[in-house]
């Protein structure tokens, strides 16, 4: 070792455990590449530094512990390629405590890196790309992680230390990523199921529940790309808010595309995309929104107090059907703001259809 990692060794391990609490503090986070991926793929997960205070936050080293399943994930290396900062030396040394990198395939690694003398690296709001990891995805396990513990043992810790104070520790809130890993051949969005012909079978992992009406549910890309109705034939009805597979036949049924005969396999809770406002000409014209969560609003048309469908008109001249399923119509002549999953109608005259499943998807205004 040279004369200027000696005097960085001495510069920040020396009082390592001597940490002094501060106002603001880095976050250590993940930035998949991808969260769903096929077997055999290569996994780049993001490594950022992030400052909470508002302002970039001078950094002079850091010690990162991070956990993997070698199963379902195996370490390829790092790699600088976008990152904007050169550090003075990086990777994963060999003196780790604990003999975190005795192995590097193990699942159980330390990342360490230093900074320049007199050029610390900076923390930013935005986050600042550290480094990159790279692992080559082994088996469909469905969901996966890769977390930063805070601690292993009795001696490994995950820190970032101040690039001004001497062996202030600064470490804030460690985040993990969580990967999907499907098949080869398997679809990871709904916008990829609806680009290929009726008749074509298909497997689709990855996407949303965002309702569910027993029989059949409703799937959509994360990005709210894209939505589409699964008729389920065999395996669990699908809570919302979770990531099934699917495997079935995309058919056109009634005016809509759907995944026909579909056999479930239930998956892993996530988030339920927020729903996309739309007046109610949006569904009748320019670009299909069939399948999508949406929320619309205007006057309700009640038949009689326990309809079962109602419209909504909000005076654009589109009228739209509203199918409720165990949910009470509204009154009325009373203003809704209404949410659900928009399909097509297959028991009144054709046309869009909002399929409503939960009393808090309609909401009366006030006067």
């Amino acid at each position: 070792m040279n004369i200027r990692k000696v005097i960085l060794v001495i510069a920040v391990l020396a009082a390592a455990g001597t940490a002094v609490p501060v106002s603001a503090s880095v976050d250590l986070e993940w930035r998949p590449g991808s969260q769903i991926v096929h077997v055999g793929d290569t996994v780049r997960l993001g490594l950022y530094a992030v400052s909470d205070s508002g302002a970039p936050w001078a950094m002079a080293a850091m010690d990162v512990i991070v956990f993997h399943t070698p199963d379902y994930l195996r370490f390829l290396g790092i790699s600088s390629q976008g990152a904007p900062y050169d550090w003075l030396t990086d990777g994963f040394f060999s003196s780790a405590p604990e003999n975190l990198n005795k192995n590097l395939y193990d699942g159980q690694m330390m990342y360490t890196a230093w900074s320049q003398l007199g050029m610390p690296a900076h923390a930013t709001p935005a986050g600042l790309l550290v480094t990159t990891f790279e692992f080559s995805a082994q088996a469909a396990v469905g969901r996966t992680y890769v977390t930063i513990p805070l601690t292993y043992g009795s001696s490994a810790r995950t820190r970032v230390l101040d690039g001004t104070v001497p062996n202030l520790d600064v470490t804030g809130q460690l985040g993990s990523a969580r990967l999907m890993i499907v098949p080869i051949g398997c679809l990871t969005s709904v916008a990829q199921a609806k680009a290929v012909p009726d008749e074509t079978s298909v497997q689709l992992a990855g996407p949303v529940v965002t309702r569910s009406f027993g029989s059949y549910f409703y799937l959509e890309d994360a990005d709210r790309t894209a939505g589409i109705r699964v008729n389920r034939a065999s395996g669990p009805e699908p809570a919302e808010g979770t990531t099934p597979s699917v495997v079935g036949i995309i058919r056109s049924l009634d005016g809509e595309r759907v995944i026909d005969e579909a056999v479930v396999t239930a998956g892993d809770p996530d988030a339920v995309p927020k729903p996309i406002g739309m007046n109610g000409r949006a569904p009748h014209t320019g670009l299909n929104p069939q399948g999508l969560l949406v929320t619309l609003w205007g006057a309700a048309v009640v038949p009689d107090p326990g309809a079962t469908v109602f419209t909504l008109d909000d005076g654009s001249g589109q009228p739209l059907r509203v199918e409720l399923h165990g949910v009470a119509a509204p009154g009325d002549g009373d203003y809704v703001v209404a949410t659900g999953a928009l399909g097509a109608d297959s028991a009144g005259p054709a046309g869009p259809v909002l399929r409503v499943g939960h009393t808090y998807d309609i909401r009366t205004m006030p006067e």
